[in-house]
């Protein structure tokens, strides 16, 4: 088979070729067609590139105007909105002024008129202060010479009447605590102790004698204790006993001196106590045939041990305690009470006024309320 021949396009000659040259020759020509074909490519490429960006362009610039014509209108609707709003708020203010000047004449006009009413309650009421206060003092300076009177008579017997009562008193806790024994007072202007407890035992047998004085003085004095030393002797009595408000600078709350018990009101009744059961033991012994003389001497050493003081002081300091919680109890109630009163007190103060208001307002076609009423109102009634 014969080669194939090319014609040289410059001088006509045909140069033959081979399968190796064709071979070259398609693969440079197939290599310019995929070249020219690539550049084609890439150019038509580019062109419909450029014209989907200007269709693209095209379409946001569109799209961009219907926007931008959507919000001009939104903004346009948002400023009718905003206008309406800023009319209705004005509205709202001025309607909140008008209630505001109205309720502001409405106070004025109850403040007024409270003033109105409290004037002529005012002015009634001096009326009847100045007729009353008038009559009142006319009672007060005859009463008051009556007690010029009076507080002269009451200085010249204030510690006598002072006595008496301590006395009283004295004589009650005694009676109270020893329920079987004869509780004898002395009357006033008799020589003698203020008391005489006679001490019986269980059986009603009597076992010996108690004289009680009662001192409420601002200075010990030591010539009580003779005076009763005596009326011991007068009244027949074993045991003396000085209670007083005034103890002497030795004695804290009991002790003996001469022969004499001498205590503070709180300790007294316990220091009877053991004294009256000495008493009651003593009197049980003599009647077992002892010896009187050694009985006295028996009950003196044991009304001056330390063993007498200690439960003398025990039994006086049990009662205090007592006492003392009583008080702090008492103390702590009327605190209470006083608040709980101040509190009612104020609560009736801030509806009287209110009620008082409501009348100066609405006038007699408001109720009244008896208990919120003047005492002439409940009289009328």
């Amino acid at each position: 088979m014969a080669d194939d021949t090319v014609t040289c396009p410059n001088c006509g000659a045909e140069i033959p070729v081979t399968a190796a040259l064709r071979e070259s020759i398609e693969s440079k020509a197939n290599e310019l067609y995929e070249r020219k074909l690539g550049t084609e490519l890439e150019k038509r490429l580019l062109e419909e590139r450029e014209k989907m960006k200007e269709k693209i362009n095209e379409e946001f610039n569109s799209k961009l105007t219907e926007m931008e014509d959507r919000i001009s209108i939104k903004e346009k609707h948002l400023q009718e909105a905003r206008k309406m709003e800023s009319e209705e708020r004005k509205k709202r203010i001025e309607m909140e002024e008008n209630a505001r000047e109205q309720r502001l004449a409405l106070e004025r006009q109850m403040e007024d008129e409270k003033k109105r009413i409290q004037e002529r309650l005012r002015k009634e009421y001096d009326q009847e202060y100045n007729l009353e206060r008038r009559e009142n003092q006319q009672k007060i300076d005859g009463l008051m010479k009556k007690v010029q009177e009076l507080n002269q008579k009451l200085e010249q017997g204030s510690q006598q009447i002072q006595g008496e009562v301590l006395e009283e008193e004295l004589e009650d806790r005694v009676r109270g605590a020893f329920t079987f024994d004869s509780i004898i007072p002395i009357p006033q202007g008799t020589k003698g102790p203020d008391l005489i407890q006679t001490v019986r035992n269980a059986a009603g047998v009597e076992a010996g004698k108690i004289a009680w004085e009662a001192k409420r003085t601002k200075e010990w004095n030591d010539e009580w204790i003779g005076k009763l030393k005596e009326d011991l002797v007068k009244y027949d009595a074993e045991v003396g006993i000085i209670v007083t408000k005034t103890l002497p600078k030795d004695i804290a709350t009991f002790g003996m001196r001469n022969g004499i018990l001498i205590t503070n009101f709180e300790s007294a009744i316990p220091l009877a106590l053991i004294a009256r059961t000495n008493l009651t033991e003593i009197a049980r012994q003599k009647r077992l045939g002892e010896s009187s003389n050694e009985t006295r001497d028996i009950l003196y050493r044991y009304l001056t041990s330390t063993q007498f003081r200690q439960r003398v002081e025990a039994v006086a300091d049990g009662i205090i305690r007592m006492r003392s919680d009583i008080e702090t109890e008492r103390r702590s109630m009327e605190r209470i009470w006083a608040k709980r009163t101040k509190e009612i007190e104020r609560t009736i103060g801030n509806f009287s006024g209110m009620f008082g208001d409501l009348q100066g307002i609405l006038g007699t076609s408001l109720q009244n309320v008896r208990t919120l009423s003047l005492s002439d109102d409940n009289e009328e009634e």
